[in-house]
């Protein structure tokens, strides 16, 4: 080790740990040598809108406004075919009888991919007990494993994302193609209450404030548009929107509609003082007789400050958390080339699994705004239900759009992983299928966009089976990068001692690292974090382990595990997230609270300590990766990464242990006569969170040094970043 020539060695434990007891000094080099170099900062899932949690995104806080119909697609792979139907080779895909006459299909993968039909009928249980479809027509010669996608357009039901009052008589809710003036929808919702049956249009919002609080507060000032037209007179409407906890409404009229559209504009201050409870937007139309039109409603804070098509709470959590990509993933994977880039009044539903839920998503470019508000680069996830004529529509939009917002890079990723059963109604999870239909689509997409060279193409494998993710690559030609998502610490039991377990971590990256490069492809990240849904341990220990200042730790040494082996492009998941359910035990099936990174985007716009993690790395990012050699017998407790930014040497350190450590870093001779700054992820104990009130924060202080070695204290299941100025 080569000398310092000052005596001067900075210590932080004096300052920040005047009570740690660590363990012995460890010393460490910094290679000048990058591994990688200008890694970007870490990316986001952006995630999905829930009107009911605490992801509530838009500024117009209503889900359908515009009543508008649902698209349904399904991707079919072939286990029988005999010229005039074929079969699916998965029985719980299977839709109502009849539920897809009427339907387009495309086929995706073999020798007649590209082709394209429409389905005469369908059976729920057909031949060999599968989901059959009918075909108008003789179908393709299609073989066994060929994909098929289906599209099947409803605009004739009544709307999805809305509720109505019970036991309603027939015809007293109903479609009209008589929009307002202007609309690009198709239809308003018709309205026809009868003598002592009033018809009631509900919304309901911010529905778990019985555990999480209010995720959407009302207070200030707030907007209410709507368009209101009457056909036949005789009925009026009362509007209402309210906290369902016996509290005053925030707002209550009643309107007298004309023969003529009308739009109805209103303005009111609201002091959200209750208690937590579900809100409500309540149409409720009464009278002997008449028929109301009730069309296009925004309901939201009436921002002055931001045009954005988002709530100001998350364009600024994301300013917070820097993200250098986005992606979009928000369970689109039944959507259309048309409907993603819809206003929000003329956007459908989507929906690609069986079942009666739906989803209703932002629009394409309004995130590809917010991308680029926010200084992220696009990462966005197509659905592999998409035909030819889509894909080279969505290929030229995007052209377009990196153009237009001057990104620096757009990746487009086929499908959400392809691998798991979950998302088998819109996946191929065959990797020989995979290949030739991820293949053609890609082909599609970069015709359309004329080859642009910021635009790079990336399909999805399995983290833990890295021998499948090389198949799906290597099917896929003209992929440029294979994405996984290294979720850790899966099963967490009574027994288990939590703060020691988090940081026990298992490594698929290597095998998965040589294949790609093997391939002359990139290897990516497209979602991490922790994923303790099993096991049996109480709710009080996996909520330690997934929201205390440790957990955010064990985080920041996933994201450096990656870097120190050269994964340059890494997304979290997710933004906004209160809880999701862990695996049933016996009767109950209880929540975790998993996987937002920030506590909510409403009454405390607290990061939780995975999101400051976030932050912290940040701070030093983007920045050229060094390896770091220990000068001792190698310490895996500690894990760090040595950064070279454009103001000078950074290093981000972990610690997995009980105690307080010391280390002192050795970096190149160009480290000398720099001053540091340093954040330190602070708290009054490893278990720590925010959840209830601000526990953990980031600590940020500045130490000087004249030498070439900076020495540092990392507290117990802690980290530390600091960067030379």
């Amino acid at each position: 080790m080569r000398q310092t020539r000052y005596a001067l060695i900075i210590t932080l434990a004096t300052l920040w740990f005047p009570s740690a007891q660590a363990a012995p000094e460890l010393h460490y080099q910094v290679t000048p040598q990058a591994i990688t170099k200008n890694v970007p900062r870490l990316g986001l899932n952006l995630g999905e809108w829930a009107a009911w949690g605490a992801s509530q995104f838009p500024a117009n806080v209503l889900k359908n406004p515009g009543f508008e119909g649902i698209i349904d697609r399904a991707i079919v792979i072939v286990k029988t075919a005999d010229g005039n139907s074929f079969t699916d080779d998965t029985a719980w895909t299977k839709r109502p009888d009849g539920f897809w006459a009427g339907a387009s299909y495309d086929v995706r993968s073999g020798a007649d991919a590209g082709a394209q039909g429409v389905i005469f009928d369908s059976k729920a249980t057909g031949q060999q007990g599968l989901p059959e479809f009918i075909a108008a027509g003789k179908t393709p010669a299609l073989k066994l494993g060929d994909v098929v996608s289906l599209t099947r357009i409803n605009d004739q039901d009544l709307p999805s994302q809305w509720w109505f009052g019970k036991d309603l008589l027939p015809g007293q809710l109903s479609i009209s193609t008589d929009k307002r003036p202007g609309s690009h929808g198709l239809r308003s919702l018709a309205i026809k209450p009868e003598a002592g049956k009033p018809v009631e249009v509900l919304s309901y919002l911010d529905s778990i404030g019985d555990r999480a609080g209010k995720l959407l507060p009302v207070n200030g000032v707030w907007k209410l548009v709507f368009w209101l037209k009457q056909n036949v007179s005789g009925a009026k409407i009362s509007v209402g929107f309210r906290r369902l906890n016996g509290g005053q409404p925030f707002f209550e009229e009643t309107f007298q509609p004309t023969d003529k559209w009308q739009k109805i504009e209103r303005e009111f201050t609201a002091q959200d003082t209750g208690a937590p409870a579900t809100l409500a937007l309540s149409f409720r139309a009464e009278g002997s007789h008449g028929q109301i039109l009730l069309d296009d409603i925004e309901l939201g804070a009436a921002s002055k400050t931001t045009a954005s098509t988002f709530r100001p709470e998350l364009v600024s959590a994301l300013k917070k958390l820097r993200p250098g990509y986005l992606r979009d993933w928000q369970g689109q994977l039944g959507d259309t080339f048309d409907n993603r880039i819809a206003d929000p009044y003329a956007r459908r539903a989507t929906r690609y699994r069986p079942g009666a839920e739906s989803t209703f998503s932002y629009g394409l470019q309004d995130f590809l705004q917010l991308a680029h508000d926010v200084d992220a680069q696009p990462w966005l996830v197509v659905p592999p239900t998409m035909g030819d004529d889509e894909l080279q529509k969505l290929g030229r939009y995007l052209s377009g759009q990196i153009d237009a917002f001057h990104f620096k890079d757009l990746l487009v990723e086929f499908g959400n992983e392809n691998w798991n059963p979950i998302f088998r109604p819109a996946g191929i999870p065959a990797y020989q299928a995979h290949g030739e239909a991820a293949t053609r689509a890609f082909q599609q997409l970069l015709t359309g966009a004329k080859h642009h060279p910021i635009l790079h193409t990336v399909v999805n494998g399995q983290y833990v089976n890295p021998w499948l993710s090389a198949k799906y690559l290597a099917g896929v030609g003209n992929a440029q990068a294979l994405a996984v998502a290294p979720y850790f610490l899966f099963k967490l039991d009574d027994t288990d001692k939590v703060l020691e377990k988090l940081f026990e971590q298992d490594d698929f990256f290597r095998e998965a690292l040589a294949s790609t490069q093997a391939q002359g492809k990139d290897l990516l990240v497209y979602e991490t974090n922790l994923h303790t849904t099993g096991g049996n341990a109480p709710a009080t220990e996996r909520d330690i382990a997934t929201t205390s200042a440790a957990a955010g730790a064990a985080l920041a040494k996933r994201l450096l595990t990656a870097l120190n082996l050269g994964i340059t492009k890494q997304c979290l998941y997710t933004l906004a997230q209160y809880d999701a359910f862990v695996e049933s035990q016996g009767n109950q099936r209880g929540l975790a609270k998993l996987w937002g990174i920030v506590r909510d985007l409403g009454g405390t716009q607290r990061l939780r300590p995975t999101g400051l993690a976030m932050a912290m790395l940040n701070q030093v990012l983007p920045a050229d990766v060094h390896p770091v050699k220990s000068l001792e017998a190698n310490d895996n407790a500690i894990t760090l990464t040595a950064l070279h930014t454009p103001k000078g040497w950074a290093l981000a350190a972990v610690s997995a242990k009980a105690e307080a450590q010391k280390i002192t870093v050795q970096f190149p001779d160009q480290a000398q006569k720099q001053a540091w700054r340093v954040w330190r992820l602070d708290s009054p104990s490893p278990a720590a969170d925010n959840e209830t009130q601000e526990n953990v924060r980031i600590v940020e202080g500045q130490i000087d040094a004249s030498g070439d070695r900076v020495s540092l204290m990392v507290p117990a299941y802690g980290l530390v970043v600091l960067e030379g100025e």
